[in-house]
């Protein structure tokens, strides 16, 4: 299925990690860095503390406009996982992230953080309308993919006021370059001839898998056998460890880290026109200001 065909969550990074975005070939004589492309240059990062703070700013915000509407909404509690702080986008893992969580995948269960859905209530049908709204309206993405939502929702609108106005069809539109961007990547030759040679690579260790998602899939899979056992996750989670190792170790003979970026940067120089690169100042801009409302301070988000 082609990533535009879905809408695609936020990425949130450490300030650390985001540095890691525009990474150069070298790093003052101490070697070669290893690139971790992000699309849009990462302009929709955001960093593990800000997203807690923008989303309890939303949440608040709905809460507001339900209010005006004479209904109670309780906001939710805001959430992040420091693992998607290092997931990238692309699939491709850090030398740190593959020798200390793998992929994430066992460490997730263990800890506890793919449990923590909020309790299911149960609200009136006009709770509901005020807060997802009735009126329907559509958005053609970059992409050519048509969005529905409902404006008149305390939820679209509880968001507009937390950002600013439009921030909605912005962000949508943001993520739909995002995923063309990372959809014309990975048709990209230099992308495909990489990966090629990453699964040579991994048949090599004693692995057939034809994609980057391949491991993770596999992972999914074994855990759901476990059964949720203990034991049987730590020793799984043992195994995750090594294979991740041996991912990123054929991602460096790959050369893979280097053909996204290379990719990545070249389609940006094409599909990316003046209009889509003013958008994503808008979309920075107001991210911006809305955490500068919150206490005045900013973490700083990439340049483009």
């Amino acid at each position: 299925m082609s990533r535009a065909s879905t809408q695609l969550a936020g990425v949130v990074l450490t300030i650390a990690v985001f540095a890691a975005a525009c990474s150069f070939p070298d790093s003052g004589g101490r070697g070669p860095v290893t690139y971790d492309p992000r699309p849009l240059s990462a302009a929709l990062v955001t960093s593990a503390a800000d997203t807690i703070r923008l989303q309890e700013r939303e949440e608040s915000a709905v809460a507001a406009c339900m209010v005006r509407r004479g209904l109670r909404y309780l906001p939710q509690r805001a959430v992040t996982s420091e693992r998607a702080v290092t997931t990238n986008p692309y699939g491709l893992l850090r030398e740190e992230q593959a020798r200390q969580d793998g992929y994430g995948a066992v460490g997730e269960i263990i800890s506890g953080i793919g449990n923590r859905a909020p309790a299911a209530t149960h609200h009136s049908g006009g709770w509901t309308k005020a807060l997802e709204g009735t009126h329907e309206e559509k958005l053609t993405l970059p992409t050519g993919m048509v969005l529905t939502y409902r404006p008149d929702g305390c939820a679209y609108q509880g968001r507009e006021e937390a950002y600013g106005r439009g921030w909605n069809r912005l962000e949508n539109e943001l993520e739909g370059w995002q995923a063309l961007v990372m959809d014309r990547v990975e048709m990209n030759g230099l992308y495909a001839n990489a990966l090629s040679a990453w699964s040579a690579c991994m048949r090599e260790s004693g692995y057939s898998y034809a994609d980057l998602q391949a491991p993770r899939q596999e992972l999914a899979h074994r855990i759901e056998a476990t059964g949720g056992q203990g034991k049987a996750l730590r020793a799984l989670g043992r195994k995750e460890l090594r294979i991740a190792a041996d991912d990123y170790a054929c991602e460096r003979k790959a050369r893979l880290h280097e053909a996204v970026y290379e990719a990545q940067r070249d389609i940006e120089h094409t599909v990316l026109n003046a209009a889509a690169r003013a958008d994503i100042r808008r979309y920075q801009k107001f991210k911006r200001t809305a955490l500068a409302r919150g206490t005045g301070s900013v973490t700083s988000s990439a340049p483009f």
